[in-house]
């Protein structure tokens, strides 16, 4: 499977929500040999980096999730104003992270929005919204949420 589709998470509390499923190419290595992109080219264009760290995530969500036994749904969120969450997960019994990817190291309080909405949204379902970014340390910001190291995923 060369491509995967995120189905978009909605609720009737919310009932302005986008449903408009995202697709994320799997094999991110292949993606940036298919464009003939270097890492140099990638390095000039903080765009391209979140795009392609934020497809790298995905993948590397999916595998772990078809890898584990939690059985974990991960889906994307979008609203009409706009405000997302790339990833975010929701465990069989409902409980629910959610994941921002940033392609920066720094980190503003407005990157935490879509996960503001999505914890509105879900109520106490929200165990953890993260906005994994390109620093070593994880800082705290608020109820349940801090932005937090790409790696610590993985770590």
């Amino acid at each position: 499977m060369l491509v995967s589709t995120l189905l978009r998470w909605f609720t009737h509390r919310l009932k302005r929500i986008v449903k408009t499923a995202k697709l994320y190419f799997i094999d991110t290595g292949l993606l940036v040999a298919a464009r003939g992109l270097t890492f140099d080219g990638m390095k000039a264009d903080c765009d391209l980096i979140g795009a392609f760290l934020e497809t790298f995530v995905y993948s590397q969500v999916e595998k772990l999730s078809a890898a584990t036994q939690m059985r974990l749904s991960p889906t994307h969120f979008l609203d009409q104003q706009m405000r997302e969450v790339d990833i975010f997960l929701e465990h069989a019994g409902g409980t629910i992270v959610g994941l921002e990817v940033k392609g920066s190291a720094t980190v503003r309080p407005s990157d935490f929005g879509g996960l503001r909405t999505l914890a509105e949204a879900s109520g106490e379902r929200i165990a953890f919204g993260a906005v994994l970014y390109d620093r070593a340390h994880v800082a705290p910001c608020g109820d349940r949420m801090a932005a937090v190291p790409v790696s610590s995923p993985w770590a």
